[in-house]
């Protein structure tokens, strides 16, 4: 199920470039003639943080290059750790980084020169994006997204004009304003276009993953309309609508609209993450999920998460299945099903139970950190198989669960056989409810990742089987049922 996948490192992506000076405005008479070994062009652009340039390597390449305002040492530390984060995003996402340099007055980066409009020079000029251009743009962008925040990244600034519409696809750029989470950041403050600003920065609350998905969304409304949802007249106007109005996505098609409905609700913890997002976006039976408890994204990208076995294999399984999408989503013709209901739901949030309808309660349930306080219901006990299978699509063969619960116990032997070898370990017990028990799975004898386990009662004799790697990046769920031997 959730074992180690081969993945591609080289995805063979290469630019291609046409006129790219006429892309750039003339140099300043301030600027520098070259930085490194990069002469300079003309500028692309201009920030809080510097200026972007296009420059040219020695054999005629072009490169963008960013040279910073700032050259204190705080800003150069802090630089290296974006630096690093940045390496563990896939190449096909955002603009590869060809050198750096911090020994100079002012450090600068040079990046690959992405050969297209941006987002919004494109919508401009040519109009809103329909059918397949506009499927290609949604997945590639929620791809990149993903990839970002599996990197321990938050953009803090998607919008239109940070995506790039390359020749092999979309790229999300500007990481200048990126952060990554954690008390020490690039910049601080209230950053982004208003009308892609969340209701929580509006707030004064830091950015989130949450939050880039609800600017991603906003985006995406204007490539399919040509329009914000939430308008463009004054900033006082636009920040008041974000926070009080509903957006407008009367013009989108059905399953499109329903998707950016999600991801543009006021309230984060209501959003998909990205990675849900991603894999809803090419399974219309993907129902909406929230940001898994506790968070996503790592705290500190420079403590690597690929030290241990299991955090290898969580890597590797994200970047898999970020692979698989961008397969499906942009080369061979997008997959999505953006104009269609889905009619059948097969897994529920990997953040939260299932809804409760309106105006009643949840039941009642008693949680623990797995310190041996909850016991095993007798009504739970006895010797439960079955076989389950994965939303992985890299390991679609299944397998076969055994689990034996004890009355009494706070924990339980877990097994889970496959064609190709077998795991076996001990479930923590860590929430009891009338019809459902949690369990947490660790490191375990066989290499399966660990995550959670959910056992919900289906009449006197079966139980519905669900894992979820949460805590974790929550993009595959492993289902089945399970019968009493």
């Amino acid at each position: 199920m959730t074992r180690r996948h081969k993945v591609p490192v080289d995805l063979g992506f290469r630019m291609t470039t046409g006129n790219v000076s006429a892309m750039a405005q003339p140099l300043t008479p301030g600027d520098p003639a070259s930085l490194g070994g990069f002469r300079l062009a003309g500028r692309l652009g201009e920030g809080g943080q510097g200026v972007v340039y296009l420059a040219h390597s020695a054999d005629g390449e072009p490169v963008a290059v960013k040279l910073l305002s700032a050259g204190d040492r705080q800003t150069r530390a802090r630089l290296a750790r974006e630096l690093d984060a940045l390496e563990s995003i896939a190449s096909f996402c955002t603009a590869r980084v060809i050198d750096v340099s911090a020994d100079g007055p002012r450090p600068f980066v040079v990046s690959e020169f992405v050969d297209g409009p941006s987002l919004t020079e494109r919508v401009r000029e040519r109009g809103p994006l329909r059918g397949g251009d506009l499927e290609r743009l949604v997945v590639g962008t929620a791809t990149a997204l993903a990839a970002i925040h599996a990197a321990g990244i938050v953009h803090r600034d998607f919008k239109p004009s940070n995506v790039l519409l390359g020749p092999d696809g979309p790229r999300v750029v500007d990481f200048g304003i990126a952060r990554t989470e954690g008390p020490a950041t690039m910049t601080s403050g209230l950053i982004g276009t208003p009308a892609y600003l969340a209701p929580e920065q509006i707030n004064g609350l830091p950015a989130t993953g949450s939050s880039d998905v609800f600017a991603w969304a906003a985006s995406m409304v204007y490539a399919a309309t040509g329009r914000s949802p939430f308008g463009a007249d004054t900033v006082p106007a636009v920040l008041h609508r974000v926070l009080h109005a509903e957006p407008d996505l009367s013009a989108l098609p059905g399953r499109l609209r329903e998707v950016l409905a999600s991801c543009l609700s006021k309230d984060p913890a209501r959003r998909p993450t990205a990675q849900h997002l991603m894999l809803s976006l090419v399974n219309p039976r993907t129902p909406p999920a929230g940001p898994p408890a506790g968070g996503s994204y790592r705290q500190d990208p420079t403590q690597s998460t690929v030290g241990t076995a299991r955090g290898a294999r969580r890597n590797l399984l994200v970047g898999a299945l970020v692979a698989v999408v961008v397969a499906v989503g942009t080369a061979g013709g997008t997959a999505l099903y953006l104009n269609r209901t889905p009619t059948t739901t097969l897994t529920s949030s990997p953040s939260t139970t299932p809804e409760t309808a309106p105006g009643t309660s949840p039941p009642p349930a008693t949680e623990t950190g797995g310190d041996g306080n909850l016991k095993i219901p007798a009504a739970f006990a006895g010797e439960w198989s079955g076989r389950t299978t994965s939303t992985n699509p890299l390991d679609s063969d299944g397998a076969d669960n055994t689990v034996s619960l004890k009355a009494g116990e706070s924990t339980a032997p877990w097994t889970e056989r496959d064609q190709n070898d077998d795991c076996k370990g001990t479930i923590n017990l860590t929430k009891v409810e009338d019809d459902r028990l949690t369990f947490h799975l660790g490191e375990n004898d066989g290499g399966c990742i660990a995550g959670t386990i959910t056992l919900t009662r289906k009449g006197g004799d079966a139980l519905t089987y669900t894992w979820r790697d949460v805590p974790g990046p929550g993009l595959v769920t492993q289902t089945g049922i399970l019968k009493k031997s």
